[in-house]
């Protein structure tokens, strides 16, 4: 395949949510959750399937996973997906772990599984190959980066992109001039803007800007947010920042509760509304997800609705910190 000549701004902007009655919206499909069947019944792999399907089926076009989803079923999934759909019409991102501190040489692993990654795909093309959950950029630049860059120049990737954590790593990756976007989750949502700055920066630069994890894995929506816990992802959040989370999630649940309003229509339309982020990622188990994120999307939030949420906002005093705490 040719090299892409659109910028990433441009290309994700081809492959927005496009709705029914004409418009687009800047959410795409995170993949996470998917494949969790595979290799267990027949049955669960065709659910994951038709969940894909469904998605597609609706106008979502941008999908996104990594080898670390589901042990890498999640990219089998979708290269099942891609069989039954034209490869052109969605944007297909996906992520490597480079576990540099567990491992003396980690870059065989992270070569491995960059090429394993299109034979579980099927696919001869990645739009956007993302260096997934290092703390660090300067471990990358060292062999990963090189590696990505070769590999986008032979036209097997078209994009370049970190998917981290740490805020401080995305904004070494962007100011280095070798990524083209950053994926950044937990970090822009009704309970932070910790990635406010960084929005800007990339904005300056011409990176794309990713959202992912506005809802804090569930946290948002739990029926009992001050003893939520996730397994995972947020077992590397400290305790004592996951208890800030906790508590102004129930604050905003208990103003969502008073106001008559579903707490997922402004946790979407939250990140929706900052015109700087290209795209914001929705996790998907169950037909009923797809459809509360579209009952979600369409309903309406009031301006009182905004302003008592933009007050409790105001007085958390972490809004706008990214704190050392979270690791």
């Amino acid at each position: 395949m040719e090299k892409d000549t659109l910028s990433i701004k441009d290309k994700i902007n081809h492959h927005l949510w496009g709705k029914k009655d004409g418009r687009s919206i800047r959410m795409g499909i995170g993949c996470a959750y998917v494949g969790k069947g595979v290799g267990n019944t027949f049955t669960e792999a065709e659910e994951d399937l038709k969940l894909l399907m469904r998605t597609y089926e609706e106008g979502f076009r941008y999908y996104d996973t990594s080898n670390a989803y589901q042990g890498g079923r999640s990219e089998s999934m979708l290269g099942e997906f891609i069989k039954r759909i034209p490869r052109e019409s969605i944007f297909l991102a996906t992520k490597s772990t480079y576990d540099w501190r567990k491992e003396i040489d980690p870059f065989p692993k992270f070569s491995e599984n960059f090429f394993h990654s299109f034979e579980k795909m099927q696919t001869d093309y990645i739009d956007l190959f993302q260096i997934h959950d290092t703390e660090h950029f300067a471990c990358c630049e060292k062999e990963v980066i090189p590696f990505l860059l070769e590999q986008q120049k032979k036209g097997r990737i078209g994009y370049i992109g970190t998917g981290m954590r740490s805020l401080n790593a995305h904004e070494l990756a962007v100011r280095s001039g070798h990524v083209q976007s950053i994926l950044s989750y937990q970090n822009y949502s009704l309970l932070t803007r910790a990635a406010a700055p960084l929005i800007r920066l990339c904005k300056e630069r011409g990176c794309a800007f990713i959202n992912a994890s506005v809802l804090h894995f569930g946290m948002i929506k739990s029926e009992d947010p001050l003893n939520f816990r996730k397994e995972g992802a947020a077992k590397s959040i400290h305790e004592s920042y996951m208890n800030r989370l906790r508590m102004e999630t129930a604050k905003l649940q208990a103003l969502c509760k008073e106001k008559e309003i579903n707490i997922l229509a402004p946790a979407f339309q939250y990140s929706l509304l900052n015109p700087n982020i290209d795209i914001t990622l929705n996790g998907i188990k169950s037909m009923s997800n797809i459809e509360s994120t579209i009952k979600a999307i369409e309903a309406t939030v009031h301006p009182e609705v905004w302003a008592a949420i933009e007050e409790l906002q105001s007085l958390n005093p972490y809004v706008d910190v990214q704190d050392d705490l979270m690791y």
